[in-house]
């Protein structure tokens, strides 16, 4: 009985397998990206650069928690975010968005195209 069960399942698999090939054959495979995906594809690399922006100013509050100020501070644990300057209570962070860039001011800023 077990052995009969498994080769159904087998034949199953076979035949939905061979449907799914065979329609991707004869409707051409992918399809370009719609606007409404790259719409997406933006938004999912906004959300990326407000985490990396919101890693980076924890990694900046705990300087200025041990030091007092944001002076001499750099952005280490975050790839692709740079200190472009910062001052005894604010900095500006550099932030590398999929070949765009990104500015924060801080602290508390969000990131957005207008250098800071």
């Amino acid at each position: 009985m077990t052995r009969g069960l498994g080769l159904v399942s087998l034949v199953v698999s076979l035949v939905i397998s061979g449907m799914l090939f065979s329609s991707q054959l004869t409707h051409g495979g992918s399809k370009p990206a719609s606007p409404k995906q790259n719409q997406i594809v933006q938004q999912a690399n906004s959300v990326a650069a407000d985490a990396a922006a919101m890693q980076a100013e924890h990694e900046l509050a705990a300087y200025q928690a041990d030091r007092g100020t944001f002076v001499g501070a750099t952005v280490t644990d975050v790839s692709d975010v740079t200190v472009l300057h910062a001052e005894p209570t604010t900095f500006c962070l550099q932030i590398a968005s999929n070949g765009g860039v990104l500015y924060d001011a801080g602290p508390g800023g969000t990131p957005g195209a207008q250098r800071c």
